[in-house]
């Protein structure tokens, strides 16, 4: 998987590691994308986070 992850930061520059959650739409507005908002819950952990302390 890291590989692949990897694989796909070179081909696509400017790409971003995240989560379905963190594809949800802001519905209040307020430039944060909360759990109330996320269309799926999945990935349970904070995916950005979890890559950038690798």
């Amino acid at each position: 998987m890291r590989v692949l992850i990897l694989t796909l930061l070179k081909d696509f520059p400017g790409c971003r590691v995240c989560g379905h959650r963190d594809l949800s739409p802001d519905l209040d507005g307020n430039g944060e994308i909360e759990p109330e908002e996320w269309i799926k819950a999945c990935p349970c952990f904070d995916a950005a986070t979890r890559w950038n302390e690798r």
